[in-house]
């Protein structure tokens, strides 16, 4: 007879921010036996070893104490001396850490990951779950777990997999509902802000329809939609039909705003086929233990930021030059990234939990983020299978294939599948393509594809009098220009003391004079207390090829460092029509963003 698990949380006075975990084992065999905990949360590749908040840990057998064995981080054994026993094991977690991948507790409500709650034991992954929860009074559930038909605040989960994918939010929450395809949606706002809930619930429903169209299904029962609302945003994290997202509590006003935090849900949505369903057979079933490795980390986030701004548009929610603009966005931030010739794609997938997670001050000399490249890679990508196949077929058509052919069957892919599958659909090898810009750091051929569907990209630089907050184009956009501004290349950002360096590029005039760390305090022997002092001194009033003195204190010294000027990137990037584009490169267009190509000209 197979063991059964039953989990019992507690947090009936949360001011303590502490958990109290019973987990209840029955008919478990005679033996020594492993209680693990996992070292890191699926999606949020970064070991950050959760058995650091778990005290007070003892094990029970009829009414005897057992002999816990601390064997590793994260992991203790111990030894039962009947068979089919029962063994009742307890223990407390601290959780006082907000984000969508870690677990919080207070007064106001509680919110936790299982994988830093739950405990797996030896090789029974693959056993039936009961959670029963008690909670203060008054308290509600939202959680992506099936209740349980019997029992009130208890829930179920198939295995260890559903269990710890499932984020459960308790407290006092606002709940709202829509429902798509007969099958139910909640969203749970925590938090309150300058939110208009009733019209994001109504956006969100949108949001879901779009995407359920690239698959003709929804792969699950029900829906649900955790919203934290808070003084800073933490992001966002997929799970197997829910889904956690952090955000500024203050951020749905004004409208460009807004457009990041659907931009965010819509990602983490699209996770549910993308990385989810579809993915590389390293990415599940997992090892909670240790890392795991793939090269195609950019096809499941960055390929998911890029159909988390196509399913806006397809749902309109994005105007055409709204979209446009956030493509404009990503090519000026990948531009000014030095480390896109460093670092390819395949190799920051595969570096994501040494590299990605903890960034330094030299991080945007020698990495790429593959959800930024990844995005305008899939944006390059799809246009191409489209202009090969004469718009008959698009990246679309590779997602629907691999969800059909491995996801629709509960299993992984092997890594080569996906280049596989692109020629498949685009009937033509794509070797070349995948060579210089996914396992190589050739610069992107983006110019060439959206010339495909009538559209140009310019460069140039903003003037330093515009108005940044204003999200529309003021009058003084056409005072924007070619002509290059001068430029220190470095990072800053305010401090206590001032302005302090927070890195410098490796193709910028102070890349080997001008430290991260560094306070600087005055220019040409005048004093500068905040960034934008510094950067507005130097674009108005000197030239590229000026020598200017920056005055410092590094590490308490003050210093004096000569400066030659170089030429700043461009920051301004558009991306607008061509002035006689072709019928064909319309037609593309139309089929592409599903608008007519002149729609793109407010842009």
């Amino acid at each position: 007879m197979a063991p059964s698990f039953h989990f019992t949380v507690s947090f009936l006075e949360p001011g303590y921010h502490v958990y109290q975990i019973t987990l209840h084992i029955d008919d478990l065999p005679l033996g020594r036996h492993s209680l693990n905990l996992p070292v890191w949360t699926p999606g949020a590749y970064e070991i950050q070893d959760f058995a650091r908040h778990i005290f007070d840990l003892h094990a029970m057998a009829n009414e005897t104490s057992l002999e816990l064995s601390h064997t590793g981080k994260n992991s203790w054994e111990f030894e039962t001396f009947a068979a089919e026993q029962a063994v009742t094991v307890q223990y407390k977690v601290y959780a006082f850490e907000l984000g969508v991948d870690t677990s919080h507790l207070d007064a106001s409500h509680a919110y936790w990951n299982g994988a830093q709650l739950f405990f797996w034991l030896d090789e029974y992954k693959h056993q039936p779950f009961t959670v029963r929860i008690e909670a203060p009074a008054g308290w509600k559930v939202a959680t992506g777990l099936d209740p349980d038909p019997v029992h009130a605040n208890q829930f179920v989960a198939r295995d260890y997999d559903v269990l710890i994918d499932s984020p459960v939010e308790c407290g006092t929450h606002r709940t709202l509902e829509f429902t798509v395809d007969d099958k139910p949606h909640t969203l749970a706002l925590w938090g309150h802000g300058n939110e208009n809930a009733p019209e994001l619930n109504k956006d969100i429903e949108q949001i879901v329809k779009a995407q359920r169209d690239i698959f003709g299904e929804l792969p699950y029962h029900h829906y649900t939609f955790i919203l934290h609302l808070a003084d800073r945003g933490t992001g966002g994290l997929e799970h197997l039909n829910s889904t956690t997202c952090g955000v500024e509590r203050f951020s749905f006003k004004p409208r460009k705003k807004y457009r990041r935090v659907l931009g965010l849900i819509a990602h983490e949505f699209f996770h549910l086929w993308n990385v989810k369903r579809i993915h590389p057979d390293m990415l599940g079933p997992f090892d909670y233990s240790h890392e795991v490795y793939t090269h195609l980390l950019w096809a499941m986030e960055g390929f998911t930021d890029y159909y988390a701004g196509i399913s806006l548009r397809r749902a309109n929610l994005f105007s055409v030059a709204e979209y446009l603009n956030s493509v404009a966005e990503n090519v000026m931030a990948y531009e000014q990234q030095p480390g896109r010739y460093v670092q390819s794609l395949a190799e920051s997938s595969f570096d994501t939990w040494i590299k990605l997670y903890k960034p330094d001050e030299d991080s945007r000399n020698r990495t790429i983020s593959y959800y930024l490249k990844g995005d305008l890679v899939g944006t390059c990508l799809d246009l191409e299978i489209r202009h090969r196949t004469q718009n008959h077929y698009s990246l679309d058509e590779v997602l629907r294939r691999l969800y059909q052919r491995y996801a629709a069957h509960g299993i992984g892919f092997p890594e080569s599948v996906y280049q596989e599958t692109v020629e498949e659909v685009a009937q033509s090898s794509f070797q070349d393509f995948f060579d210089r810009y996914i396992r190589g750091t050739d610069e992107i051929p983006l110019a060439t594809c959206l010339r495909y569907v009538g559209l140009e990209i310019s460069r140039r630089y903003k003037n330093p009098d515009r108005d940044e907050e204003n999200d529309s184009f003021d009058s003084l956009e056409s005072t924007d220009s070619t002509v290059a501004k001068p430029w220190l290349g470095i990072e800053t950002k305010a401090s206590e003391a001032g302005i302090q360096i927070s890195g410098s590029y490796t193709s910028g005039p102070a890349a080997a004079a001008l430290y991260a760390g560094d306070q600087i305090v005055a220019l040409n022997g005048f004093q500068v207390k905040k960034p934008e002092d510094l950067s507005h001194r130097v674009e108005r009033d000197c030239q590229i090829g000026d020598t200017v003195t920056i005055a410092l204190f590094r590490r308490g010294q003050l210093l004096t460092v000569p400066i030659v000027l170089g030429q700043a990137p461009y920051d301004k990037v558009e991306i607008k029509p061509m002035a006689d584009p072709t019928e064909e490169q319309k037609i593309a267009f139309e089929s592409w963003l599903s608008a007519p190509l002149s729609s793109a000209k407010s842009h």
